[in-house]
């Protein structure tokens, strides 16, 4: 598989389109009439993150669209002269960019899991869920043995360890969801990617994301 396209950073750290739309440039090729090419539209396939564009020539859309590399080598083969600039426009969200994002998320709820946990030494946190834990077992054990006295006493032991767990937790100020580590999102499990394609969840953080990695990429300058 090819590498993926280097696409424009601007001064502000975030990607272009290498070519901007609206964009005109006027050729003269040696033994033929002059003509213009016009760039209408940029996209982005999603799948490879590759640049392709829509042109216009002489005032008729062409039928195929162009790639960011077909439209490099015309301008290199031909003389030209560029007759308007255009409007750059900034990349739609990257898989990368959520990657990078969401990895550096993952590593801040790490920390903040270290944090909660921390809060908890010293308690009896820890060995009330391994007591809560052998007496589900043998929770489990009597209801399949049809023993209701045994489940009776049993469950009331593990309502007494939920209180008191529940207690440990207002006390010390632990936020639960990241005490378990339950994600924001339950489709992409907070990773930004579900089956290849970008989850929903880090469309809705474009703005984030787009603004992360635009510091990150000035910073590593």
């Amino acid at each position: 598989m090819a590498d993926k396209q280097e696409h424009k950073e601007a001064e502000n750290g975030r990607l272009y389109f290498t070519f901007n739309r609206g964009a005109e440039f006027k050729f003269k090729p040696p033994y033929s009439r002059e003509f213009t090419h016009k760039i209408t539209a940029c996209e982005l396939d999603e799948a490879t993150e590759a640049e392709f564009y829509r042109i216009e020539s002489e005032g008729d859309e062409l039928p195929t669209r162009f790639s960011a590399a077909q439209i490099a080598f015309m301008l290199a083969q031909l003389p030209h002269e560029q007759t308007a600039e255009g409007e750059p426009l900034e990349l739609p969200l990257l898989a990368d960019e959520v990657k990078a994002f969401y990895g550096a998320k993952l590593n801040e709820l790490k920390k903040a899991n270290v944090a909660e946990n921390a809060k908890l030494k010293g308690t009896a946190w820890n060995k009330n869920l391994q007591l809560s834990k052998s007496l589900s077992e043998s929770l489990q054990f009597y209801k399949e043995s049809g023993d209701t006295a045994k489940v009776k006493e049993l469950e009331a032991q593990l309502a007494k360890i939920e209180a008191a767990q529940k207690k440990l937790l207002t006390d010390k100020h632990v936020d639960v969801l990241i005490l378990h580590k339950v994600p924001a999102c339950k489709i992409c499990n907070d990773t930004g990617i579900i089956e290849g394609k970008i989850c929903e969840c880090a469309r809705k953080s474009t703005a984030a994301i787009k603004s992360y990695c635009a510091a990150k990429r000035l910073a590593n300058k």
